[in-house]
């Protein structure tokens, strides 16, 4: 007689939960292992202890929090609580980047657990190990981990959520809806586009509620409703109020979001999305600053207007975009914005084991054809909780698709898509091995479909850094002081975007500083093939033209510069240097007693008796303006020529 395994023995279920012990034990050790032996292979790479980009931009906002200084003094404009768990971190143990990086794994390893037991709640235990087995290998993830973003910390917190929303439902109570709530905040505070689950969760009970089973009746339904809110609105309450202190506006969690929406726009969407920090980026960012828009929150309703104008203004040409975006959010390959995870392959042996593309784009490639197949057959057999994870899924993928896809976004649902994809493996594996081949060929038609759909024209591995990467690690060995590193780094920007500004602006100062003004000119002059108008790289060249003795043309240098800012201090202050020298020249030309002054001066530039005879020497010659120039309390033509 077959026993009922909803009445299994007391043997029975501690034999279980011995198996179920080892099995969390086997995915914890996967996860751990994999984790240590990326790290000490990554440890080698020169990004290890030079964060970059965003990852540069939480550590210096970290380093302030420790200190208790304001991270930024406005309104957050990324979304504050990782820059703040890093703060507490760095607080508590000094600024350890090592020990940062495995908390992050450790958290790993935690969502790994996590993924295992939602799991086993869900769709059994098998899938729920399958799943847990693949998060723990997955490179991407890895990878993340290993750098100083947020996706470790979000990942962990969406885990969170999920359990904690699918116990409310299952067993609703004030104080289970309210965990839910606070735990969507802490998420939002991580990542904000998880906000739209304060309306997915919602729906979602109120669905499960509607059998015939017992369920809340309005009075409690509408109180628990009232305790999730109030979960969340606690959690963002205290950020609301920070950011109306130090902005005096409504700002409930960050800024970006009207940059990020309108970057995510238009029929040139993928070519404003390659703009980094630096020249472009920060003209973009002052475009409603000239506008006379000074506030934080004013400037991010700016870019949103103007995202909405393009929508408006080409219905079409937006659905086509959204299409582009679906591409790159169903697409294989890795979308990087920071560091290219293909070329940091070489810095980890591991790594290269676990995200590669040979025509198969691993591991995304096939991971989401059998989440898409997990997707049917869950909701073809109707699987209790699955409709919260797939909305869950859905609900991320459709701000994604509102604003820019990026590999790093993509895996805040990457547990859930786990989930679905071990679920939709297993089940057409056992429809392949039970021969029943009426269901088991769609399903592997579909997915091979899938998988070409997913994988074409991955293209193939990046093998070199992005410029705007290099540009980043060579400005920061520059300033270490690290000059013949950082000159490596930043030729290596300008041999992936030979016109690179900030590249070539970086090289052209390396160059000045080690006594090359050739070799800083035609940096200097790279950058303004580009950017005719940019006002440092005129700066330098007039200065170093001056130092060349090559007054007319640093005249005009100065000149360009304040056609475009008048108000420049020191192009007006350069303007006035040069015109002096070359009102020195013109009178050396015609005195050979001003002559042998100013020679005699270059090797004793402050002998006031020198200087004294220089004055008169102009006054008698007819340059009576060049004789408050000797005067030793100033800074004199002759000596500022010097430097």
């Amino acid at each position: 007689m077959k026993r009922n395994p909803a009445r299994r023995s007391p043997e029975d279920a501690a034999a279980s939960r011995v198996t179920r012990r080892r099995l969390l034990l086997l995915v914890a050790a996967v996860a751990v292992a994999a984790r240590l032996v990326y790290l000490a292979q990554s440890a080698r790479s020169p990004f290890f202890s030079r964060p970059i980009v965003d990852a540069q931009t939480y550590d210096d906002m970290a380093v302030r929090i420790a200190a208790g200084e304001e991270p930024i003094p406005a309104p957050f404009f990324q979304p504050p609580l990782y820059p703040y768990a890093l703060g507490l971190l760095y607080a508590l143990f000094g600024r350890s980047l090592l020990l940062a990086r495995l908390l992050q794994m450790a958290a790993g390893t935690a969502s790994a657990c996590l993924i295992f037991t939602l799991g086993e709640r869900t769709f059994g235990r098998r899938v729920g190990l399958a799943a847990a087995l693949a998060f723990s290998l997955y490179g991407p993830m890895i990878f993340y981990e290993g750098e100083l973003l947020a996706p470790a910390l979000i990942v962990l917190l969406n885990l969170l959520l999920a359990r904690s929303a699918l116990a409310a439902i299952a067993r609703p109570s004030p104080g289970r809806a309210l965990l839910t709530g606070a735990l969507l905040g802490l998420s939002a505070l991580a990542m904000s586009v998880v906000l739209p689950m304060a309306l997915v969760i919602p729906l979602c009970a109120w669905r499960s509620w509607r059998g015939p089973a017992p369920r809340p009746g309005p009075r409690r339904g509408l109180a628990l409703l009232g305790a999730f809110a109030a979960g969340l609105a606690l959690v963002i309450a205290p950020v609301a109020w920070r950011n109306w202190r130090v902005g005096g506006e409504l700002v409930p969690i960050s800024t970006n979001g009207g940059i990020n929406f309108f970057l995510g726009s238009g029929a040139d969407f993928e070519r404003k999305l390659a703009i980094r920090p630096g020249y472009e980026w920060d003209g973009l960012l002052n475009e409603p600053i000239r506008q006379g828009i000074v506030s934080a929150g004013g400037q991010s309703e700016y870019f949103r207007r103007k995202a909405l104008r393009l929508i408006a203004a080409d219905p079409a040409g937006y659905g086509r975009v959204l299409l582009r975006k679906l591409r790159h959010l169903a697409g294989g390959g890795e979308i990087m914005r920071d560091i290219d995870i293909y070329a940091y392959r070489q810095y980890s042996a591991l790594l290269s084991l676990l995200a590669w593309k040979k025509g198969l784009a691993f591991p995304f490639g096939l991971l989401l054809p059998l989440a898409v197949l997990g997707m049917a057959l869950a909701v073809r057999r109707r699987v209790r909780g699955a409709g919260l994870l797939l909305a869950f899924v859905l609900a991320h993928a459709a701000v994604l698709l509102a604003f820019f896809v990026t590999s790093r976004y993509r895996l805040n649902v990457l547990p859930f898509l786990a989930l679905f994809a071990a679920y939709g493996g297993l089940g057409l594996w056992d429809l392949l091995r039970a021969r029943r081949w009426r269901r088991a060929l769609p399903a592997v038609a579909g997915t091979l479909l899938l998988l070409a759909l997913c994988n074409w024209r991955v293209g193939a591995m990046s093998r070199e850094f992005s410029a705007d990467a290099c540009y980043n690690l060579g400005t920061r060995l520059m300033h270490e002081g690290n000059l013949a590193a950082a000159r490596e780094w930043l030729l290596r920007a300008t041999a992936v975007d030979p016109l690179d500004p900030g590249a070539n602006g970086n090289l052209g100062v390396i160059h000045e500083r080690e006594g090359r003004p050739q070799e800083a000119r035609a940096c200097f002059l790279r950058i303004l093939e580009r950017y005719p108008d940019d006002v440092r790289a005129r700066l330098h060249l007039a200065e170093l033209c001056a130092r060349l003795g090559e007054l007319e043309q640093a005249g005009r240098h100065y000149d360009r510069v304040l056609g475009n800012e008048p108000d420049n201090e020191k192009a007006l202050w350069g303007r006035r240097l040069v015109l002096g020298l070359l009102r020195q020249r013109e009178a050396a030309a015609r005195s050979p007693l001003l002559r042998d002054i100013l020679e005699r001066l270059r090797t004793r530039p402050d002998d006031p008796a020198l200087l004294n005879d220089l004055g008169a020497a102009y006054a008698t010659s007819g340059y009576p303006d060049q004789v408050q120039r000797t005067d030793p309390s100033r800074p004199s033509t002759a000596r500022s020529s010097q430097r």
